[in-house]
């Protein structure tokens, strides 16, 4: 597969014997060739887009070159290619997500757009491929075959079948399915994901896994059914087992985790590590706006101990492999000329961004620039059955029983329930002499009256209500309280700004995070969207014991392990069955 399409071959070979000039001429550089890892003086003959030369050597140039570009002794480097991302959890639209990463060296993505999937269908990612034409960034959408992720444990906002799936592969721009997320069904060969997959390998595309802690059989029976990647390794063993087995593994440091460490400590053992690349997967707009992007991975997994040539390959060369494009990801003749100039292989912001050969961008500001886009919106937040506080307390059959607690992550990365002997006062679960625990509620925003309210230990919130319809992957809402008065003046907060996030203290708003675009992203800049994501993050951290902005993103994810509240019920992500809110004391 080529990035580049309809190149001219003659007028390249002209242009690489001197019979036309080159469009541009970087020289007084240090190349770092990912493909043989060596790195040496050079300088670069770009014409139509594409490496038609390099020139080893510190006096060595092109003399009939249209214009010359001194790299005063820095790196040239690929520009960076982010395996797996969600431009969604961003909470920017696509256009102004390219402005944001593309100083920091990212110049293609391959997204999943499932998150929008599961709130707007087809429609929704149709907005996603059409919005991303509006900027330079390279960017390449998988169909996402989850929605929603886990069907009868939870409800969102739209149900794909294979049908769906064929439709959005037959799309310009989607090269393939996204994270084949429901692993325990797929290892099983469920007929629904088989019939999904079986879209995607009929055309020969690539199809992208998602499986944290599977092994063994099941492993081997996931990767049998399909899937070729993984970017979900939480250890060594992990990581050195999934790439035995063959499969692309992706790592990541997100604003959800950070198992980067772990898992670089197993492909540091391997001899050969082709089949290693990078990504962010789930990284908010102040993150980005404040460390980086694709960089931020690569600067991560250097300060780790990877060899900073072979960090670069990850995200880079081994990034292009991956997905089968043939002239992404290295600088040498055929190649896209999508480079980065930097001052130290450490993961830096570039000087300069060139994408086929364009300036794009110098010291962080964008030379490309257009007017961002005026998005129309309808509100996608449908909550008007919660009508009262009463809606938000947890009603008990009787007194005597025992009332399943959500643990907070107390043993491990997943939350886990066990039933405890709570007060039950006028009927419902009473908190209140309890400050380490606190309701958790679930509730369909996508027009149906369904909610679960539970319990959660050890989350953090003391008072008030965490209100969020940023939520993986059904994007319903969300919400975390002591007080169930806060809690609706949340929901009808929430409601006013069509979506976003919003903590209630003491029956008023104490921060709000306005997210309109299907109630998970803002039309704003990163620049402006940054400082209101912090906003939010700091009240979240001084209310919550410090926890991070999106800790509550996953408690509703239906494909994981552990236990999961979803708009349904609270369910056991291994056995995939609903648990009893009570049960008689024993």
């Amino acid at each position: 597969m080529k990035a580049l399409q309809n190149t001219n071959r003659s007028r390249l070979i002209e242009a690489v014997l001197g019979k036309r000039p080159v469009d541009l001429t970087i020289e007084n550089i240090r190349l770092v060739n990912v493909i043989t890892g060596e790195i040496y003086p050079a300088s670069v003959d770009i014409a139509d887009g594409m490496v038609v030369m390099v020139r080893e050597g510190n006096t060595q140039t092109c003399p009939n070159a249209l214009e010359h570009f001194d790299g005063e002794g820095r790196y040239l480097i690929p520009g960076f290619i982010d395996t797996h991302v969600h431009v969604e959890s961003t909470m920017m639209i696509p256009e102004n997500f390219a402005r944001a990463v593309l100083p920091y060296g990212t110049t293609t993505v391959i997204s999943d757009p499932h998150e929008i999937a599961n709130v707007m269908g087809v429609e929704g990612i149709l907005f996603m491929l059409e919005n991303a034409k509006k900027a330079p960034l390279r960017h390449y959408m998988l169909a996402s075959p989850c929605v929603p992720s886990v069907p009868g444990m939870e409800d969102s906002g739209s149900l794909f079948t294979e049908k769906e799936i064929g439709f959005l592969l037959d799309q310009p721009g989607v090269i393939g399915i996204a994270e084949l997320m429901n692993y325990v069904d797929i290892s099983h060969d469920d007929e629904r994901m088989h019939r999904i997959i079986g879209e995607g390998i009929k055309r020969g595309v690539f199809l992208q896994g998602h499986a944290p802690r599977l092994s063994g059989s099941l492993l081997a029976a996931y990767r049998l059914a399909g899937p070729m990647s993984d970017h979900e390794c939480r250890s060594a063993e992990e990581a050195i087992e999934k790439t035995r087995m063959g499969m692309h593994v992706n790592l990541k440091t997100s604003s959800l985790s950070n198992h980067l460490p772990e898992a670089l400590n197993g492909v540091k053992q391997q001899r050969w590590n082709d089949n290693v690349s990078l990504c962010t997967d789930d990284v908010h707009a102040q993150v980005i706006y404040t460390e980086g992007h694709l960089n931020r991975v690569v600067g991560r997994a250097i300060a780790y101990g990877a060899d900073p040539v072979e960090a670069i390959r990850f995200a880079t060369y081994n990034a292009a492999r991956e997905y089968g494009f043939e002239d992404l990801g290295a600088i040498a003749p055929g190649f896209a000329a999508d480079m980065q100039l930097v001052d130290e292989l450490d993961g830096r912001r570039p000087s300069c961004v060139w994408m086929e050969g364009k300036m794009i961008s110098r010291e962080g500001i964008l030379i490309w620039e257009q007017e961002p886009s005026y998005i129309e919106y309808q509100s996608t937040v449908h909550l008007s059955y919660l009508k009262e506080a009463q809606d938000f307390l947890l009603k008990a059959p009787s007194g005597d029983m025992e009332t399943l607690v959500i643990h907070s992550r107390c043993d491990g990365p997943f939350n886990k329930a066990y039933y405890e002997k709570l007060p039950i006062v006028n009927h419902c679960v009473d908190l209140s002499g309890n400050p380490d625990l606190a309701y958790v509620c679930v509730c369909n925003r996508h027009g149906k009256n369904q909610k679960t309210i539970s319990v959660i230990r050890g989350f953090g919130v003391t008072s008030g209500a965490f209100a969020a319809t940023v939520a993986h992957d059904c994007h319903n809402l969300v919400m975390i309280y002591r007080n169930p008065e806060d809690a609706l003046l949340a929901v009808r907060q929430i409601e006013e700004m069509g979506g976003g996030m919003v903590y209630a203290e003491n029956r008023r708003i104490a921060a709000s995070l306005p997210l309109p675009v299907a109630g998970i992203m803002s039309s704003l800049t990163c620049d402006k969207l940054a400082p209101q994501v912090e906003a939010m993050e700091q009240v979240v951290k001084e209310r919550c014991n410090g926890n991070w902005l999106l800790k509550h993103a996953t408690i509703c994810l239906a494909a994981l392990p552990g236990t999961i509240i979803t708009d349904k019920g609270v369910m056991d992500g291994n056995s995939r069955k609903f648990m009893d809110q009570f049960r008689t004391n024993i």
